[in-house]
């Protein structure tokens, strides 16, 4: 034992001394006083075209002329160092995550390139000759870990070569042509040794490049592994490349030659750039003692990190060595890495077949742990692909149509085979037609030896397609606990999971990898909770929290936020998200419903800023070749449009009152969490209303479609009856009949009835005359129901929704989330995109006589609004906005920094206001409120709002601690006047109540919730024979303008009065005109009612809208509900008229 750890030890001295494997020449260099530096992670953030900054720091200058220093002609090589050395601190190190990746091909014929730093030891000197440090050479270590490579190929699968480069000196040498004798590589690294104290690492990466050359397979699959400190002094160089004064300073040279150090990194680089064209680089970096060198040393380290990452195919493929004992286990992962299996698998879409796909698997990926300290730190980003791979596999086959269920697992069946997962078996809903609470679930599993111990590894894969009447399940609450639904889909999944462990006598220690879609995400998320709860599967199986692997897309709300104490006990299970998803919104987060794990939101306008056109241009990439493209047709979710009901064309056979909203902005993503947010808050409040009022309409809804009312019709004539029954609902005329029922209920002229009519002319038209009559009247009543619960509060974002139903449902297609996937796999593609997944966004509020304009940290302008009026601001990435109550909004990331410029366009007041939006608590988290703050006319003030620090970018629920700061125009600081966190800002909302004092009279509109200090806007409209005569609060008249804003601070209730024409107004209580409320709007101080409204007519006294009009804005909220429901119910329908 005591021999085993002196040997331990001195291998560790060795990886030690390793570092600096450098040779015996004179670098002298003077520096400047101040140096700083950013790290790798923030300028990733910053810009994603970049790997990395290539300057240490935008205020590194050059390096003046040093003094003259006398060549050390000792047999080790030595570098001087200048007398004003800087103060670095190590913080400024870039920390570069080691991770693995590698593009991959369907080929099976590998030919890899190992090239070895195996030069001698070097020293440093100072400026005054004297050594500050030195490094031994690792070249047993080097030897080690070269043939836990060799081992880690020679067990893959396929036909896999390796070839040997070293480099020491001025040149590099083949140790060993391709080949597959594995005895022989062993023997040649074991023929290995150090000498000479420089090297070239671009002879190294020369000879690999004529190895990669002389492979005649074009298919065949190329990596080049380099092993290097980061040092080249050897050979080639060039001041014209890459690197220049600015990168390092050109004092650090070799005095021999007086070569700058980035002269000879230039050939280097060049050649890795040759070589990157041909094949994947990877770089990895001896780094792991570099805490250790001395302060003198500190900046041209920096260097050697910099310049070794990015010899390096992608940041991804670089590995920074900090532990000796990480050098063999990550030659080991890189060998595993690209031997990845890939198959071919095949999962449903549309209705009529199945379509082909690649799936990109490793055991590997199981011999990490699943989790890390932080949230997402264990997030596998192939696992994460091959994973929804998996998942689409389970959908339900389209063979065999809606008539025979006994196949439809053959697709996951066959997928999980060729991964040679064995014993696979499903539960009985997975081979019968499905209901309304059922669930489909399979299971194989094969053994992994892992560091000598072997352990079971379970593929577990949910059905998230073809489920039918399970669409009924997803929107089963429940009254209390877990969402109903899922938590019954739960129960049976772990049910079958103990009967297969049983059956199959597995035993002793097993690994978990669980997935899921949609509803089948839902489902495995609760799964994946239980378990860490500590759910038993058996008495004699062992299951680890790090051995379950819980990959969850597009998921639903199905666990409560009471019953999750602490978020990081689940940081085992990631639930990947489209925030464009209505899918994910359910169950609604107001009302207490979250998902176990972390969420991993995929990029969107508001969230990724800057980087999402380039992120969205590579997703598309893999979105247009798809092989199901004609099922989904183009990426179709940014072609979200707001929309807006213009009250002076509420006449009847007039212009349409739905106008395009062109000055509102808002993205998809961001109008449902706004909408979503109010209709739960304003109407459904709790679990009991729901239950009562929504749950069994909507269950019904989808039990007729899939069960009773068409015993015997195809699938694809169901659809179509259904598709033309959601267009005929959402038409302008059965919106009127439907209102004028409304009016007048009578047995033969009800909404129902209305219904049933329009249902009939449906099934005419797709061709059924077999269906259930009883079935239809029960569906009729549904949807009836659900129109006359959903009264309108919010026109705009329902008119919104129904004009944008396409694109709601477009944003839960499947391939669109693999699409996103892919992009970011190295599997898939050599150029991954990157971001941090967390979602979040700021929404600033700007109530003034204002003019803004947003710059981001490099100050360049990314958005403006000038008179009210978003400006197209060319490669502006910021979304600048008018929301329908007139407030200036600004959406900006949590991951970026940026300074807004206020200039006050006239006197008045001005209200500003931060709100922190955490899209996986799916509401406001912080709210920052600046009020009344005097203008004149010309002012500036200045704003910052910084980004979030990295620990709480995924905070979401006590909000951040970001110190936002608003400056006078005198540069003085402005404090807040309120700045509430956590669940004091997610209740501060009040409710703003719209009546009026007659239906006979007019109609108002704008009542709903605002969060505190937003703004709210609420206009009132006469009808024929009337005139309005103001807004009245607690019988107080506060304004005679037909549009009224003020700012929200607690609930209100304005009752708009109207007389009829030609009578003379008798006001009760009327405004005084010295009072500040009296009729102005609180947020300019000017009169809000300027007689002239948004589209430049007069103002409006009276119009003639007919009752219909008037109570048709009551159905329209039902119809958004009715619309977003089937649109989720029915993707397939949705996908046929997407394909033009």
């Amino acid at each position: 034992m005591r021999k085993r750890k002196l040997k331990k030890f001195i291998a560790l001295i060795l990886a030690f001394v390793m570092l600096f494997s450098l040779g015996g020449n004179v670098v002298s260099a003077n520096v400047s006083d101040e140096i700083t530096e950013k790290s790798l992670d923030q300028v990733q953030r910053e810009n994603e075209a970049k790997l990395l900054e290539r300057k240490v720091s935008d205020d590194t200058k050059a390096f003046s002329p040093g003094d003259d220093y006398s060549l050390d002609n000792n047999a080790v090589e030595m570098f001087d160092l200048p007398n004003n050395t800087p103060k670095i601190n190590m913080e400024g190190i870039p920390k570069i995550k080691s991770k693995s990746k590698v593009r991959k091909e369907n080929d099976e014929q590998r030919y890899n390139v190992l090239v070895l730093d195996t030069s001698a030891s070097s020293s440093f000197l100072d400026s005054s000759g004297n050594i500050f440090y030195t490094a031994d050479t690792a070249i047993d270590y080097v030897k080690a870990s070269a043939k836990k490579f060799i081992e880690g190929v020679q067990k893959a699968d396929g036909t896999n070569y390796v070839a040997i480069v070293e480099y020491k000196g001025s040149t590099a040498n083949v140790v060993s042509e391709f080949s597959t004798d594995f005895v022989s590589l062993n023997a040649a690294i074991d023929g290995l040794y150090a000498s000479q104290n420089t090297r070239n690492v671009a002879a190294g990466l020369q000879k690999a490049d004529t190895l990669i050359n002389e492979i005649s397979n074009p298919k065949a699959i190329k990596n080049v592994v380099l092993f290097t400190t980061g040092m080249t002094n050897d050979g080639e160089y060039s001041y014209d490349g890459h690197y220049n004064e600015d990168t390092i300073g050109s004092e650090w040279r070799r005095s021999d030659t007086q070569v700058r150090l980035y002269a000879y990194s230039n050939a280097a680089y060049a050649m890795a750039e040759t070589l990157k064209s041909k094949a994947t680089v990877y770089s990895v970096g001896l780094f792991q003692m570099m805490e250790n060198m001395p302060e003198e040393g500190l900046e041209i380290v920096q260097f050697f990190k910099l310049f070794s990452s990015e010899l390096a195919t992608s940041l991804e493929h670089f590995y920074d060595v900090k532990d000796p004992n990480d050098l063999e286990f990550i030659f080991g992962e890189i060998a595993d890495k690209v031997t990845t299996k890939d198959v071919n698998f095949y999962f449903a879409s549309g209705e009529e077949k199945d379509y082909e796909a690649v799936c990109h698997y490793s055991d590997n990926y199981f011999r990490k742990t699943s989790c890390g300290t932080r949230q997402l730190d264990g997030y596998n980003h192939s696992l994460s692909t091959a994973s929804l791979c998996l998942a689409l596999s389970a959908f339900g086959s389209n063979d065999g149509g809606n008539s025979d269920y006994t196949n439809k697992y053959k697709n996951v069946e066959k997928l999980l085979t060729d991964l040679e997962f064995e014993e696979f078996d499903k539960n009985d809903w997975f081979g019968k037609k499905p209901q309304s609470d059922s669930i489909g679930v399979v299971a194989a599993n094969k053994k992994l030896s892992i560091d000598d111990k072997e352990c079971t590894l379970m593929a577990v894969a949910v059905r998230g397609g073809g489920y039918e009447s399970e669409w009924a399940g997803n929107f089963t609450l429940g009254k209390s606990g877990q969402h109903y639904g899922f938590a019954q889909a739960k129960k049976q999944v772990l049910d079958f999971l103990k009967s297969y462990i049983r059956e199959n006598k597995i035993s002793g220690d097993i690994k978990i990898w669980l997935t899921g879609y949609s509803r089948a995400a839902a489902t495995a998320n609760l799964v994946a909770g239980a378990l860490d709860d500590g759910e038993k599967l058996g008495d004699g199986v062992v299951l680890k929290k790090e051995d379950l692997y819980a990959y969850c897309f597009e998921t639903p709300m199905g666990a409560t936020k009471s019953e999750i104490k602490n978020r990081l006990k689940y940081n085992n299970i990631y639930n990947i998200i489209n925030k464009n998803d209505p899918v994910t919104k359910v169950a609604m987060s107001a009302l207490d419903f979250t998902r176990f794990g972390g969420d991993y939101f995929l990029p969107d306008k508001i969230s990724d800023g800057n980087n999402y056109a380039a992120k969205k241009n590579a997703m598309e990439q893999f979105y247009d070749k798809m092989s199901s493209k004609n099922e989904i047709g183009k990426y179709a979710v940014d072609d979200f449009v707001m929309k807006k009901i213009d009250v002076k064309y509420l006449l009847p056979g007039g212009k349409s009152p739905v106008q395009n909203d062109e000055n509102n902005k808002s993205i998809q993503a961001e109008y449902l969490d706004t909408t979503i947010n109010k209709l739960t808050k304003e109407r459904v409040k709790t679990r009991d209303n729901y239950v009562k009022e929504l749950q069994n309409g909507i269950r019904t809804i989808f039990t007729v479609k899939y069960g009773t009312m068409f015993p015997d019709q195809p699938i694809q004539r169901i659809n179509k009856f259904f598709d033309l029954f959601l267009e005929k609902l959402c038409s302008v005329d059965t919106l009127g009949e439907i209102v004028i029922a409304a009016l007048n209920p009578h047995p033969d002229a009800s909404v129902k009835k209305v219904i049933e009519d329009v249902m009939e002319e449906a099934l005419n038209e797709a061709g059924i005359n077999n269906y259930s009559p009883s079935a239809l009247k029960e569906f009729a009543g549904a949807v009836a129901e659900m129109l006359v619960i959903f009264v309108v509060s919010h026109p705009n974002l329902t008119v919104t929704g129904v004009s944008n139903a396409k694109t709601l449902g477009a944003a839960h297609y499947p391939e669109l989330c693999m699409a996103w996937l892919m992009s970011q796999d190295e599997n898939y593609t050599s150029s991954p995109t990157e971001f941090d997944g967390n979602g979040n966004y700021r929404v600033i509020h700007i109530n003034c006589p204002i003019d803004v304009e947003v710059y981001d940290s490099e100050n360049i302008l990314q958005a403006r609004i000038v008179d009210d009026i978003p400006q197209e601001i060319k490669n502006g990435t910021v979304v600048a906005s008018l929301n329908e109550d007139d407030e200036k909004i600004v959406y900006l990331p949590t991951n970026a920094s940026y300074q807004i410029k206020l200039t006050a366009t006239d006197n008045g007041t001005m209200n500003y206001s931060i709100n922190e939006f955490s899209s996986t608590a799916g509401d406001i988290t912080r709210v920052v409120n600046y009020k009344d703050i005097n203008l004149n006319k010309n002012d500036v003030f200045n704003a910052v709002v910084p980004a979030y620090v990295d620990d709480e970018q995924n905070n979401e629920i006590e909000g951040s601690t970001t110190e936002y700061e608003l400056k006078s125009p005198d540069g003085k600081e402005i404090n807040p006047d309120q700045n509430l966190s956590g669940e004091d800002a997610k209740s501060a909302y009040y409710m703003v109540t719209v009546e009026v004092d007659s239906d006979e009279h007019g109609i108002a509109i704008g009542q709903g919730i605002r969060q505190e200090g937003n703004f709210a806007k609420v206009e009132a409209v006469a009808k024929e024979g009337y005139q309005f005569v103001g807004w009245y609060e607690n019988d107080k008249l506060i304004s005679q303008e037909t549009q009224y804003r003020f700012c929200v601070e607690k609930d209100t209730l304005l009752v708009a009065k109207f007389e009829k024409d030609g009578e003379s107004a008798n006001l009760e209580n009327p405004a005084n005109p010295e009072n500040p409320d009296s009729g102005k709007d609180n947020n300019t101080g000017n009169n809000s009612g300027s007689g002239i409204n948004e589209n430049g007519g007069e103002k409006i006294e009276s119009v003639s809208t007919g009752d219909e009009s008037a109570v048709g804005f009551c159905s329209l909220m039902a119809v958004i509900m009715v619309s977003i429901v089937m649109c989720m119910a029915f993707t397939k329908i949705r996908r046929k008229k997407q394909r033009n």
